[in-house]
């Protein structure tokens, strides 16, 4: 409680909200300001309660919370009053939009998850270029995806690999024009067994540096 005392009450009304479940969006239309301002008091929520992200936040304070449950009024009126279950619904939903689709200025194309970001934020880029892992990376999680889903349904395997196909397709262009290659080389992919080889090898080769901006 010490902590959240710091707060201002338009802060303070932000975070009761945000512990609802709400999405920025919904919290601008709340309280009739922009989703800028809402960014603008998260950030000062974080910096004063010492967290990096909403999932952070309401770990922080849904934890607190259910420790310190005896204190609060049973007519539920307070917003704070959340379940452990709710806290981890919650977080369960941060970690999978906030984290992996919305952080394209922070993705790293060179670790797992931060590639993922990046080739799905490019969705339908097949210009610029792509590192060997930002591509490796990303054909990983589709072949795990693909495998674990196809354990459990064909059907929902083959949903996925449409759904994911394009961003590939990118991903392998973008790869391709990283080693000098055209994105036409893509075309290599309807050929029986030895077109996915010859990709494959040319989606190995190292990045090709121009000797002008190296």
């Amino acid at each position: 409680m010490t902590q959240q005392q710091a707060l201002s009450a338009r802060e303070q009304e932000v975070v009761d909200l945000l512990l609802k479940g709400k999405s920025n969006k919904l919290i601008a239309s709340a309280l009739g300001i922009s989703d800028r301002t809402v960014e603008f008091h998260l950030k000062n929520v974080y910096a004063k309660l010492q967290v990096g992200s909403r999932t952070e936040l309401i770990l922080k304070l849904g934890t607190s919370t259910v420790a310190g449950r005896d204190e609060i009024p049973e007519n539920g009126d307070s917003p704070r009053a959340i379940s452990l279950r709710e806290a981890v619904s919650r977080i369960g939903k941060e970690l999978r939009m906030e984290n992996l689709f919305n952080a394209r200025e922070e993705a790293n194309p060179a670790t797992f998850f931060g590639a993922i970001r990046m080739c799905f934020a490019k969705y339908a880029d097949f210009n610029g270029q792509a590192a060997q892992a930002e591509f490796w990376w990303f054909a990983l999680f589709v072949t795990l995806v693909t495998a674990a889903l196809g354990y459990l349904s064909q059907e929902l395997a083959s949903v996925f690999t449409v759904a994911v196909l394009l961003p590939f397709l990118a991903a392998g262009a973008r790869r391709l024009r990283d080693i000098g290659k055209s994105a036409w080389w893509l075309l290599m992919i309807l050929v029986p067994v030895g077109g996915l080889v010859t990709l494959a090898i040319l989606w190995a080769l190292p990045t090709i540096h121009d000797p002008v901006s190296a």
